[in-house]
């Protein structure tokens, strides 16, 4: 087995495909809280984006190791995930779980030290329960009813955006929390995309994900009512946010209302696609047979791209409002 090789099964097990989503996401968190390029290089930032990485591929990692038996009867591509674990080793793969957590805990409490306060520590340490038990037993809140939203939406969206947001900007403000509390629950309701097409595996192994506990058809109109809210918080924290940074001066030459109105568009369009496509899966859902109706979320569900498409449009207003707002 080649270096190579071992690198491959690594970034499988870690799901390597969605940094197609996060590298926009932590620029994201960039453009909102810096107020210089420069803060980039600072050491406290640089640390807190190795954090977040290490807690996202741990995240995955653990889901694929506690999954293998479920994983492989699912699709073409989720087969090759319990092989990635085989290839590394069962006792390797843990060994990389509690190295990249432990490596994460000492940056955290580095961090903590460096800004004085505990926040960061905290974020970590309760993400870190969160998102290992959403996939490890005893607590596997994966399959524990409303569980399932509130450990997956805070482990996976709210808290590290929170952690990565406040080793950036130093702090995290109510008009803050508003808008990352819209995110988590906006992105939340995409990730139902993503539990649907998996609706046959899941029931056969009997693992109560959210269609299979509360159907297919209500469990998509709960994803779609969690956009439409996610959405209304976001936008409305976004503003917010938009108006507490330029504090009465303008933004590319407007002023911050009329910033926000032009820009809102390029957010709503970057949701499109996710919002779209969850609304093609829930009227297959209700027209068709519900084998047919998988098969069509199958062929029509790019979930990666999905996720990544929202943050394109957050990306794209918050680095245009960070670019307006620098001073020669």
């Amino acid at each position: 087995m080649s270096a190579i090789d071992v690198m491959r099964a690594y970034i499988r097990t870690s799901r390597g495909e969605y940094l197609i989503a996060e590298i926009p996401a932590l620029l994201t968190l960039f453009f909102l809280g810096a107020d210089s390029p420069y803060r980039l290089l600072a050491p406290v930032v640089l640390e807190g984006i190795a954090v977040f990485i290490l807690l996202f591929f741990f995240g995955f990692i653990i889901n694929a190791y506690v999954d293998q038996e479920i994983d492989a009867k699912y699709t073409i591509f989720k087969n090759k995930i319990p092989e990635a674990v085989r290839l590394l080793g069962q006792r390797n793969t843990r060994l990389i779980m509690a190295g990249q957590l432990a490596a994460a805990f000492a940056l955290t409490v580095h961090i903590s030290y460096m800004m004085s306060s505990w926040v960061p520590v905290l974020l970590v340490a309760v993400g870190t329960f969160l998102g290992a038990g959403y996939s490890m037993p005893p607590l596997h809140f994966k399959v524990r009813g409303w569980m399932h939203p509130v450990s997956l939406s805070l482990s996976v969206f709210f808290i590290p955006a929170a952690f990565v947001l406040f080793t950036i900007a130093g702090r995290l403000t109510a008009e803050s929390l508003i808008f990352l509390s819209g995110v988590g629950i906006l992105h939340y309701g995409i990730e139902f995309a993503n539990q649907a097409i998996d609706y046959m595996e899941d029931k056969a192994g009997g693992v109560l994900s959210p269609p299979v506990r509360w159907g297919m058809g209500r469990s998509l109109k709960l994803a779609l009512a969690a956009c439409s809210a996610g959405m209304v918080l976001e936008l409305s924290g976004l503003y917010l946010m938009i108006v507490q940074r330029a504090s009465g001066s303008v933004i590319l030459g407007l002023a911050p209302g009329t910033f926000f109105l032009l820009a809102m568009p390029i957010v709503l369009a970057g949701y499109y696609l996710p919002v779209a496509g969850l609304w093609r899966m829930y009227r297959a859902s209700i027209t068709k047979p519900l084998d047919e109706a998988i098969a069509f979320m199958k062929r029509i569900c790019h979930y990666n791209q999905w996720q990544a498409s929202g943050i394109a449009g957050l990306m794209v207003v918050s680095g245009l409002m960070f670019l307006g707002m620098l001073r020669p």
